[in-house]
This record gives structure tokens, sequence and C-alpha cells, in this order.
């Protein structure tokens, strides 16, 4: 008896993703600050930022790399984790049915006993595994790499510690 063929079963492209994250000796409170503050975003990422900073609340924000960007606030929960999700951005292709989701997360790192650091991590998903979408992805990735590069640098000068003196 001759086997039967497998049936042909299309492949459905699966979204992409992309990883950035840093630790850095400023408190939970200091990058919770940089991450839903107009002001804390203009020292690193955002110079026009309007932030609604509650569980679905407005994210709008212009990047000095990605350019205007609008999300929903999906996820919020202050000094621990703020999630974002994106309109579709007029510059990138269509994403059919894919949205752009980001996720930071903020805690502790403890290496050791005496070793305690406060980690960053932003998780973006939903990127579509269309060709078209390769340019974007890796804009996606860079951009976020060298944002966080703006961040640590914005931290390790004292530039959020002067400018929540100010607020305080």
């Amino acid at each position: 008896m001759k086997p039967l063929p497998l049936p042909v079963v299309p492949m459905h492209s699966a979204p992409r993703g992309y990883l950035q994250s840093f630790r850095c000796d400023a408190s939970i409170e200091t990058l919770w600050h940089a991450l839903v503050e107009p002001e804390g975003l203009a020292l690193w990422y955002a110079g026009e930022a309007r932030i609604e900073a509650r569980e679905g609340g407005l994210y709008a924000v212009r990047s000095r790399l990605l350019g205007r960007r609008v999300a929903h606030i999906d996820a919020f929960l202050p000094n621990r984790r703020l999630r974002l999700i994106y309109e579709p951005h007029q510059d990138w292709p269509d994403a059919g049915e894919s949205v752009i989701v980001e996720d930071f997360l903020i805690d502790h790192d403890n290496r050791g006993s005496r070793d305690t650091a406060t980690v960053l991590r932003m998780i973006g998903s939903g990127v579509p595994d269309q060709r078209e979408w390769d340019p974007t992805l890796k804009r996606l990735r860079s951009a976020w790499a060298v944002s966080f590069s703006y961040l640590q640098k914005s931290l390790e000068a004292g530039d959020f510690d002067r400018l929540l003196a100010g607020n305080g």
C-alpha cells in the first residue's frame, strides 16, 4: 500500500521582535519617570511627547530616531511595566493584521548581595515577517539601542537627578 501524500499546508508568516535592555544604578522611580514624563523623555528619546499616564491612555511622541509614533497604553503598572500598542505608522509598510507592541519592564537585578542594580528591558513584538519590513525592523532595533545609550548617558550625567530636584 502506497502512503498517502501529506497535504500542503501554507506557512503563515510569524511576527518578529526585538529586545533592548541595560543595567544601571538609577532608582526604579527615576527610570519610570524617564518613560512616562514628557520632561524625562525629552532628555533621551522624544523632543515632543503627549502622555496620558494611565491604562487606556495615550502615548504620542516625536522620537529623534523614529519620528512620530502614537500608541495606546495597554498596561500601566507604575514603577514596573508600561506596554504600548502602536497605531500604524504612515512611513512604514502595511502591517496587515500585525500590531507593533513595545513592553517596558523595570526591575531589580540582584547579582550577589552587594551588586544590586536596576534593569530596564524593552521587548518589541509584532513586526511582520515580510521582506519589506526588514529595513523597519533594523531601524527599530538600532534606534532603541541608540536611544538606550542616550538614556544611560543622561542617567550617568545626573540629568534626571537635576530634573527631579526641580520638580520636587
